[in-house]
């Protein structure tokens, strides 16, 4: 497998929506913020939910770390249809991740208390099949330092 890290590569802009703040670090003093779980560091942006390009319909998903002395780090893809074959919607499936971390709570609340904002973007895809190929064929050209599928391991790669 001849991957390169995600986090140093650009992938082209085609047919993703813009980068969309999501969560923000504790010591955010941004307006429209919510706890985004009992007991979690930092806050989830309420207006997520209307951000445009994040729609109800089957897709892929980046995520992205941010912090203004670092490099962004485009972290983890995903979309919508889980291994147990349901095909959840888009926007359902960025504020499950805002509201309970998903399966990346650990990492979430690791990036959130180095002070990371975390953003992400969507691709809308004609339905399940296509975004799980779409999200196939991400995981075999890079290497996310979240995913586990089709990468070695998970990488803590913030500082």
């Amino acid at each position: 497998m001849n991957q390169r890290f995600r986090e140093s590569s650009h992938l082209p802009l085609e047919n993703w929506s813009d980068w969309h703040r999501a969560m923000e670090p504790v010591n955010s003093n941004r307006r429209n913020l919510e706890p985004w779980g009992p007991l979690q560091p930092g806050q989830m942006l309420s207006n997520i939910r209307e951000a445009d390009g994040v729609v109800n319909l089957c897709g892929n998903y980046e995520w992205r770390a941010t912090r203004p002395d670092q490099p962004n780090r485009v972290v983890y893809v995903g979309s919508t249809c889980t291994r147990n074959g349901i095909c959840n919607r888009l926007r359902s499936r960025i504020v499950g991740y805002c509201k309970h971390g998903n399966h990346k709570e650990v990492l979430i609340n690791d990036a959130l208390m180095r002070g990371y904002e975390l953003w992400v973007r969507v691709k809308q895809t004609v339905g399940e099949e296509d975004a799980k190929a779409q999200e196939n064929a991400l995981l075999a050209m890079y290497d996310y330092a979240w995913n586990i599928r089709n990468n070695n391991a998970i990488r803590f790669i913030m500082p």
